[in-house]
């Protein structure tokens, strides 16, 4: 199957639908690469915590004492209940179901009813996972042997520092997620597609940042980073970050896109945003164009390709406006068939544009 997905040409519509490729998926793109899981504002205090899916795994990110953030298994380590269902404040998580209880280091701390050394405590603590942050966000990997975050992130961190994304405030309380019918690689492929835009949104974005004012910085199957013009406001960037995260930057806001498989044909999708002013202090952003509607317009377009995935069509080949597409299927195939990535390709310096074709 991966040596079907090639960088030049769409994907093939049966990858949408094929339960194997989504099983081989699964396995070897979500359960071993770094994952969007959060914002280090929505695990802002000690004890604060939140659940996230990754992959197939129910994940706890959470603020410790230390003020450190860390992953581990939403998982008891008696049963495998899971400990929590959602966003929350403790100090202790104890399972519902015998009130074994943890610390917020993953140890556990207690066991009822047992006589003393009859569990060892040191060896029955929470499985924990990789977790680093980056501008201000919190990504997880269930894969020891996977690479530094900051390694996977270098193409592109230097046009993306200048912004100081960690800076602003996420809106925490206002994050939606819908459940979209389609497969989460076109939920991928919509959320960098610049092409699109005079067609699918030429009521929202194509007004304030035109087709042709999308240029591609830099990138590779790893990260990719494009610009574009703003009516009214400073270039953004559009950060790709597969398998799971599509950002769209300007100096003072942040309006991301996250997104996890819940089976072949469908795909949770979550969306948030930053700005300078914290939410307390009534902060506003008017984005033209880059509101509800434009995801809308995305889920609406990726869920009808879903009900085509079964025609019968020979791939056509992409152009140079969806290079940042051509860097997804890069990353298809290097994650997959453990295709070496080609090279990173760098049209301009940090804080430049490319020159015009």
């Amino acid at each position: 199957m991966p040596t079907r997905i090639e960088r030049g040409t769409a994907l093939p519509l049966d990858l949408l639908v094929d339960e194997a490729v989504f099983d081989l998926e699964m396995r070897q793109l979500w359960e071993r690469d770094w994952v969007f899981a959060t914002s280090v504002d929505a695990v802002a205090d000690p004890g604060d915590h939140v659940e996230v899916k990754v992959g197939r795994e129910s994940v706890i990110v959470v603020r410790g004492e230390d003020l450190a953030i860390r992953a581990f298994a939403n998982a008891c380590t008696h049963r495998g209940t899971p400990l929590i269902d959602g966003p929350g404040s403790l100090k202790r998580f104890s399972c519902p179901y015998h009130a074994w209880t943890f610390d917020t280091w993953g140890a556990l701390l207690s066991v009822p009813y047992t006589q003393p050394d009859e569990i060892c405590k040191d060896q029955h603590g929470l499985h924990e996972y990789r977790a680093e942050q980056w501008q201000g966000l919190v990504f997880v990997c269930l894969d020891d042997e996977v690479e530094p975050l900051a390694e996977r992130l270098s193409v592109i961190d230097p046009y993306v520092r200048p912004l100081a994304l960690d800076r602003l405030h996420h809106d925490t309380a206002s994050e939606s997620s819908e459940l979209w019918k389609t497969n989460w690689k076109s939920a991928h492929i919509a959320a960098v597609d610049s092409y699109s835009h005079f067609r699918v949104h030429a009521e929202t974005i194509e007004p304030v940042s035109p087709t042709d004012a999308t240029y591609y910085l830099a990138g590779s199957a790893a990260a990719t980073v494009m610009g574009g013009e703003s009516s009214q406001r400073a270039d953004h960037l559009v950060i790709a970050i597969p398998p799971s995260f599509v950002a769209v930057a300007w100096p003072d806001t942040l309006l991301w896109r996250s997104w996890n498989p819940a089976d072949v044909g469908h795909t949770n999708v979550r969306v948030g945003m930053a700005s300078e002013q914290p939410v307390a202090e009534g902060s506003s952003v008017h984005l033209p164009g880059w509101d509800a509607a434009f995801i809308d317009e995305d889920r609406a377009i990726c869920e009808r390709v879903q009900r085509n995935a079964r025609a019968r069509f020979t791939p056509g080949p992409l152009i140079d406006l969806e290079s940042a597409v051509g860097d997804f299927h890069d990353y298809l195939a290097w994650r997959l068939a453990d295709t070496p990535p080609p090279p990173p390709v760098i049209t301009a310096a940090p804080g430049d544009r490319p020159e015009p074709l």
